[in-house]
């Protein structure tokens, strides 16, 4: 069963499980019951008897007295009427029936069953099966002076089927909850493992794959904190097969040269491919490296030249001591080489790997590979600034919680407005820190593409309303003119509420962030037939036209030295663009340095 299970998605399987093991603990807890309400039925009704037996002696006796044994015979049917009793009846002393419940016994002797016999006080008990029941059979002593005689009653115990049918009854009502809670367990159940269902199938293709090479971990299009782990290793193992694999591209793209099959081979590669000889003269250049160092981008202006000149390389240089060492020729050696400077800054990553005979040896030549990794380390500067003001932007909000807090707990010496002044403190602090937090998940859901809408009908007014409210404060902070217009009335449309506010408040933060004190800041909303057109305009300290084209790259943040010296963290206008995109809209911005700057967003109305 097991390993035909193993065949089933994920998902299905653990639900069946679940659903399997659950149903088993329902059985056994309802048989339980059976057994323990078995046990209970027994213990009340032998509770019963022996209290009730007492009593009858008493009413047995007081009727020899008074009347003798004719009036034994009624008293005797109403004991076994009002106890529903297997039998009743009255023994003498010469083991006879005077009286019972069954008339035909009457005058017949008295056979003791063999069972189990026990003794309570003058009461004997005797536990025998009998027609296929256990029958419990309660013996008195009837005294009147000496003993005349005995009473004895017999209760016949409910059998398991009995008690099961009287359990029965009530199933319908007792089970549809918890059948209820386990439909419900499975659905929920269900839904949460199916992300981990994709991320099995695809640990189970890594198991089956002949080669790492034959291997492709996807991203995962879902939050939490095992998808988002998953998403991190594909993206990782995604950047390493690529770096990876540009060694096998090299030697294939080797074996065609010998084929005679090279040239579209290596001009299709995206880095810079040259072939040198022992005298370091290039055979060989691909398009992508002549388009990196000829003048003329052309690959015949490179064949014939050597190395060093074509790479534009000073030979006092440490790159070019260490790609010539004499010393190194046999060894792979990778250097990186800048040049250009400012905007036209470049960042080339330089490898040379010597070209070795079929018996291993080197010196026929090296093989040169060259690739542009100038954005990578834009990347990575951004990354580490971001780093360092993920670092302030933390830091701040705890330090200033931690020490608002250890001030509280001196309660006694604040008054109680001091105490709500500190505690209103901690709570923007918090919530500041949760909001950054809430952004770097949200970042990360953007770079594993799993960030998603919840579209539902909203209330416009309403929507800019919490913005206003949210942004108000920092607006009066700074004495900022804060102008806000809007339409009549709004029209109906569908959009994920929470995320676009999110990007409005982003906008009007960053406008009343960087707006100096006594500035002013528009927000404006426009409607159409067709879209919903919003604007925020500021005073502020403006965009260069060289930075525009980065606004929206995340982690980006302006050389320029005012923007620096406030803190921020580069995500707030590339999530606003990421959630006005994902609606199907678009965001420009018209901007002049020190002027001010103006974003206009556009929302398709659904």
């Amino acid at each position: 069963m097991l390993a035909r299970s193993a065949k089933v998605e994920l998902p299905r399987r653990v639900v069946v499980f679940y659903l399997l093991f659950s149903l088993v603990a329902m059985f056994w807890l309802a048989l339980s019951a059976v057994f323990v309400t078995k046990s209970i039925v027994v213990r009340d009704a032998e509770s019963e008897l022996l209290s009730y037996l007492p009593h009858a002696c008493t009413l047995a006796t007081l009727n020899l007295e008074a009347g003798g044994d004719a009036g034994l015979q009624p008293l005797i049917e109403r004991f076994a009427r009002e106890r529903s009793l297997l039998f009743c009846a009255f023994v003498s002393r010469d083991s006879s029936y005077l009286a019972h419940s069954n008339k035909r016994q009457v005058g017949r002797s008295h056979h003791v069953e063999s069972g189990t016999t026990t003794r309570q006080e003058d009461i004997e008990v005797v536990r025998y099966s009998q027609g296929g029941y256990t029958v419990r059979e309660y013996s008195s002593p009837i005294q009147g002076g000496e003993v005349v005689g005995r009473l004895i009653i017999a209760k016949a115990e409910p059998s398991l089927g009995q008690v099961f049918k009287t359990v029965a009854g009530y199933a319908p009502f007792v089970m549809c909850g918890p059948l209820l809670l386990l439909a419900l367990g499975g659905f929920t159940l269900h839904r949460q493992v199916t992300p981990l269902a994709a991320i099995d199938s695809q640990l189970r293709q890594v198991a089956t794959a002949p080669t790492i090479a034959d291997i492709e971990l996807t991203p995962i299009k879902s939050r939490g904190p095992s998808v988002l782990g998953w998403n991190r290793i594909a993206g990782q193992f995604h950047e390493e097969s690529s770096q990876g694999s540009l060694d096998k591209r090299l030697s294939d793209a080797v074996q065609s040269l010998r084929q005679g099959k090279s040239d579209d081979v290596l001009n299709s590669l995206t880095e810079g491919i040259a072939v040198s000889d022992q005298d370091g003269k290039i055979t060989f250049a691909n398009q992508a490296m002549a388009a990196l160092f000829a003048a003329d981008s052309q690959i015949e202006s490179m064949r014939g030249k050597e190395v060093e000149s074509c790479l534009g390389l000073n030979p006092d240089d440490d790159v070019c001591s260490s790609l010539f060492d004499q010393d190194l020729m046999a060894r792979h050696v990778v250097e990186e080489l800048e040049r250009g400077v400012g905007d036209a800054k470049q960042i080339l990553r330089i490898a040379r790997t010597p070209v070795r005979t079929a018996e291993g040896a080197a010196g026929i030549g090296h093989v040169w590979t060259v690739r542009d990794i100038t954005q990578q380390r834009l990347a990575d500067a951004m990354r580490d600034q971001f780093l360092d003001n993920a670092t302030h932007e933390l830091r701040t909000p705890l330090a200033n919680i931690k020490a608002y807090a250890e001030t509280l707990s001196m309660g006694d010496m604040l008054d109680v407005e001091s105490q709500k002044e500190f505690c209103n403190t901690i709570n923007i602090e918090a919530t500041r820190l949760a909001r950054f937090i809430d952004d770097l998940l949200s970042v990360s859901s953007m770079e594993a593409g799993s960030l998603t809408l919840n579209k539902q009908n909203v209330d416009l007014q309403r929507l800019f309303e919490e913005v206003i409210a949210k942004i108000k404060p920092q607006m009066d902070k700074k004495d900022l003119e804060f102008e806000t217009i809007f339409p009549a009335k709004y029209p109906q449309t569908r959009v994920d509420k929470d995320k676009v506010n999110v990007a409005l408040v982003n906008l009007l933060g960053n406008a009343a962030k960087y707006t100096p004190d006594g500035g002013k800041v528009r927000f404006e909303v426009k409607t159409t037939d067709r879209e919903l057109r919003i604007e925020v305009e500021d005073s502020g300290v403006g965009i260069s036209e060289e930075e525009l084209p980065h606004i929206y790259d995340k982690f980006f943040r302006s050389a320029n030295p005012t923007v620096q010296a406030i803190t921020g963290t580069g995500l707030g206008l590339s999530m606003a663009f990421e959630v006005i995109k994902l609606h199907g809209g678009d965001m420009t911005v018209q901007s002049k340095l020190g002027e001010g700057t103006t974003f206009v967003a556009t929302l398709p109305l659904e």
